[in-house]
């Protein structure tokens, strides 16, 4: 791939990483596994975990976590390696001022958690009785403490020089995942407005939010892209009220979405 091919993706888009961690509180209790296995004349089969502690803040970074990493892959595309993303510089601000809320809310909780762990600890054996382990504790708060990450870095879209091959594989990964997603919601539509009886009470909505990132995450302007989110922007035509109550709009819009499956080949 030469450089002036490269030049268009390096303007367009940045290399975006996210990495989360949190202390994990689902152990395996190997006695409870062997006993359990004993039980049913088994070997291996059932393996026990505990939940060793269920304090509300780590339960919320859990949340936080997820909800986060759903954001960044709304936002961005895949690019081979795992955890390498590709970003619309276009999307770059929304994306930082989303990370930055979630690393605070985070950060709030994480304090909250870390003040309550001695006593969390403290608390264990009695509260987990029989099932208490204690090397599945971190001894300290600053050993808990390291078991948790949230961090998110931007890097340019290399150009020239060894990376070129690796970059061209990427672009091309990220425009069929686009693809991919993009016939996923019209293929959706066909089906649930086609069946009888079939709730969708978020189809437009989710639909309509991708459609608004299609010019942004089409990377390469890859013209079959375009013409798909152009040909399913009428699929919007009916709000989720009138779709339900209305069955002559509800069978207009799955006879369109089916052309449009149809037309580009999407089944």
């Amino acid at each position: 791939m030469s450089s002036t091919n490269s030049s268009p993706l390096a303007s367009r888009a940045v290399i975006c990483q996210l990495f989360t961690g949190a202390w994990r509180v689902a152990k395996k209790h190997a006695g409870e596994s062997a006993a359990v296995n004993a039980k049913h004349g088994t070997d291996d089969v059932a393996v026990v975990y505990n939940r060793i502690c269920d304090h509300p803040a780590l339960l919320e970074i859990y949340k936080l976590n997820a909800e986060a990493r759903v954001e960044h892959y709304r936002l961005t595309l895949p690019a081979g390696d795992a955890g390498v993303r590709l970003l619309p510089v276009a999307r770059q601000v929304e994306h930082a001022k989303l990370m930055a809320d979630y690393a605070d809310r985070i950060r709030q909780k994480l304090v909250e958690f870390l003040a309550a762990y001695p006593g969390e600890r403290a608390a264990a054996p009695a509260r987990l009785n029989g099932l208490y382990i204690e090397g599945q504790w971190p001894a300290t708060v600053a050993e808990v403490e390291a078991k948790f990450r949230f961090q998110y870095r931007y890097l340019p879209v290399p150009e020239t020089g060894q990376w070129q091959d690796w970059m061209a594989e990427a672009a091309g990964e990220a425009q069929a995942a686009l693809r991919e997603k993009l016939a996923e919601a019209v293929k959706l539509v066909a089906e649930r407005l086609s069946k009888p009886g079939r709730t969708f009470a978020s189809l437009t909505g989710n639909l309509a939010e991708l459609l608004a990132l299609v010019p942004d995450l089409n990377l390469s302007a890859d013209p079959q892209i375009a013409a798909l989110a152009d040909g399913a922007k009428a699929l919007l035509e009916h709000d989720t009220d009138t779709l339900r109550d209305d069955p002559i709009a509800r069978a207009d819009i799955a006879s369109k979405a089916n052309e449009l499956v149809s037309l580009f080949n999407l089944s």
